[in-house]
């Protein structure tokens, strides 16, 4: 092995114990330079560069106190020049990827932590600043894929357009780009973005806007330039966090869009048990980064003691949450529960799993199944903390869909906003909860506010076709159905709502087409069999609806198959007999979809018949 350093001699007059710098990432990271230009001054200033030979390979790696002996003694001297040398290489383990700025900023050796002050005589703007992916390639799955049956692997590729609205906001727009980690910690990481993500969204709503985890990570890779253009983001939070035993060490670096520059890095450590204080500590401080005077924060509920195993429990049952692939999200909730019983939000998001997994398009287990439970895990954790807003959400939800109790579910889910105004599900049922009681513009004002905050999931883009097909405003539904497709070539529900307004405008061909990819794409899903069931029967093809209905009825001797959708496919047939024998079964089964039929089209030809006023009386409707 060789060890040598071309601009110092072969010798070093650095401390014995002190940290090195491993990467050319670090080094320029150190100097706050571009790779090239600190590659440059190597070769023809003598910057004091060590490398470790092994075979042909080779590393480098500096020392902190001989760089800043050296750029003193060159700015003394003033031979720095900057400008950019175009005929120099730039060695293969400085190259930056996709979506990095032009500098790269490697993971941490040894808990190095990137100074956040000027060096000595620098009076030049701050360099630019990235972070390197550490595992080429690596993608984490974090949302984009919806509910379990219907959405499992359908990860969409989002392009950037349509989403340029004009920005009146004048809250400080941050978009935390997920925290890289060796691989074997990528949960540890995706989870801790998308909890510093909360935190950040928490701290000062009025001023402070937070893009949601599910668009952070399917936008991980975007320059900062895309993200200014699209999203309108100000700031940009990235860093890099690693565990050893049961420590934890997180760098965070601050970047201002406007010029990408970096304003402001720290890094924080603690014992695995003491977690959400590290999340909570990383939050405030990058709030009064951004935010002069930042409110002081909000009363935390009793100290938990975490469980390492409860905790990644907790963290993979929100993934999965996120991608609504239901079983395993609560599987895994209920794992971090019986670990962790005092956690507050794993009994909040083992609600929402409940809930969740007994409403379409899941259909997992009957309603009368999973809301008690989820009714019982939401109080819970507004036992251990009366401000959560995710278990005042799913008490909304649930007050809506199964107990139809409307003014307590407006309630709930108003104060889920108060409390959390920038979470993006909040805001979404409180649309849902606008659309099934018809009140349109509201549904549109909040299922917006959802998509500003998560700008390119395709929840909240189709909740806004879903609006509009209940307005009956056909047309609208296709522009934003297709608008979804152009962005998720593969998410069904885009298929299944511009079926649903193509069926409407009559245009049957398109309509049972659309229907058919939808019923392609996740086979056998009984609520996608009802819609195409449905729009045969209104199309005049008597038979297919028939066929349909039998193979529902197949269906439900190997899974729950609600009865409301063999009432959909009766309603089409003209059955309106059978159509309301289902539909009174399906009261029994306090279905979520009876909420709909207020608005929905499907019902047109139900509501001249009293016994509709009398279901509608049933389930409470406003």
């Amino acid at each position: 092995m060789a060890d040598s350093a071309p601009g110092s001699g072969s010798g070093t007059t650095a401390p014995s114990n002190e940290r090195r710098l491993e990467s050319w990432g670090e080094i320029a990271s150190y100097l706050r330079r571009e790779i090239r230009t600190v590659q440059r001054w190597e070769r023809k200033l003598g910057l004091p560069i060590h490398r470790l030979a092994v075979g042909k390979q080779s590393s480098v790696f500096a020392y902190p106190s001989e760089l800043d002996k050296w750029f003193k003694e060159q700015e003394r001297e003033r031979r720095l020049d900057e400008k950019d040398d175009d005929d120099i290489e730039v060695e293969p383990a400085a190259r930056t990827d996709h979506g990095s700025h032009p500098a790269a900023l490697a993971e941490p050796s040894n808990g190095y932590e990137v100074p956040s002050h000027p060096l000595p005589g620098d009076k030049e703007k701050p360099r630019k600043l990235s972070w390197n992916w550490i595992i080429a390639g690596a993608v984490l799955v974090f949302g984009g894929v919806l509910i379990a049956v219907i959405y499992k692997d359908q990860i969409p590729e989002f392009s950037i357009h349509a989403r340029n609205s004009s920005h009146a906001d004048a809250r400080i727009r941050l978009f935390a780009r997920p925290l890289k980690s060796p691989a074997s910690e990528d949960n540890l990481a995706e989870g801790l973005t998308a909890e510093i993500i909360s935190q950040l969204g928490r701290l000062d709503p009025p001023h402070l806007a937070v893009i949601a985890p599910t668009s952070a990570e399917h936008l991980r890779d975007k320059t900062i330039g895309e993200l200014v253009r699209a999203f309108h983001v100000q700031y940009v939070l990235e860093g890099y966090v690693q565990r050893v035993n049961s420590r934890v060490h997180i760098n965070v670096l601050l970047i201002s869009a406007k010029d990408e520059t970096n304003t402001w890095s720290d890094s924080f450590d603690g014992d695995m048990a003491d977690i959400l204080k590290v999340q909570r500590d990383v939050a405030e401080r990058v709030g009064r980064e951004l935010i002069s005077e930042l409110p002081p924060p909000s009363a935390q509920p009793a100290p938990v003691q975490i469980d390492p195993a409860g905790y990644r429990a907790y963290l993979q049952g929100r993934k999965s949450w996120a991608a609504r692939d239901m079983v395993p999200s609560v599987k895994e909730y209920e794992r971090a529960v019986a670990l962790m019983p005092d956690y507050a939000l794993a009994h909040s998001g083992l609600a929402s799993a409940y809930a969740l997994l007994g409403q379409a398009p899941n259909d997992g287990v009957p309603a009368t199944t999973s809301a008690p439970k989820a009714i019982a895990e939401a109080r819970r954790a507004l036992e251990f903390n009366k401000d959560n807003s995710e278990a005042h959400y799913v008490l909304g939800n649930i007050a809506m869909s199964y107990t139809w109790d409307f003014p307590t579910a407006e309630r709930e889910l108003k104060e889920a906003i108060r409390i959390e105004p920038n979470n993006p599900t909040a805001h979404q049922w409180m649309g849902q909860y606008y659309m099934v009681t018809n009140r349109i513009a509201d549904a549109q004002a909040e299922t917006g506010k959802a998509l500003d905050l998560d700008p390119v999931s395709p929840i909240f883009t189709i909740a806004r076709a879903e609006a509009s097909y209940y307005a009956h405003d056909f047309d609208a539904t296709i522009a934003n159905a297709n608008l979804t497709l152009e962005q998720a070539p593969h998410f069904v529900l885009a298929e299944f709502w511009l079926g649903s307004a193509y069926r409407e405008k009559h245009m049957y061909p398109e309509s049972l087409q659309h229907f058919r990819n939808a019923t392609t794409l996740v086979p056998n899903n009984p609520g996608l069999l009802m819609a195409y069931g449905y729009a045969l029967a209104v199309s005049g093809d008597a038979q297919g609806a028939h066929n349909v209905l039998t193979q529902l009825q197949s269906l439900s001797q190997h899974r729950f198959v609600p009865a409301i959708y063999l009432a959909g496919i009766y309603t089409g047939l003209g059955d309106k007999n059978s159509a309301f024998r289902w539909l009174d079964k399906a009261v029994t089964e306090h279905n979520d979809r009876l909420i709909y039929l207020k608005v929905d089209p499907i019902a047109d030809p139900l509501r001249s018949d009293a016994r509709f006023a009398r279901l509608m009386n049933q389930i409470h409707m406003p």
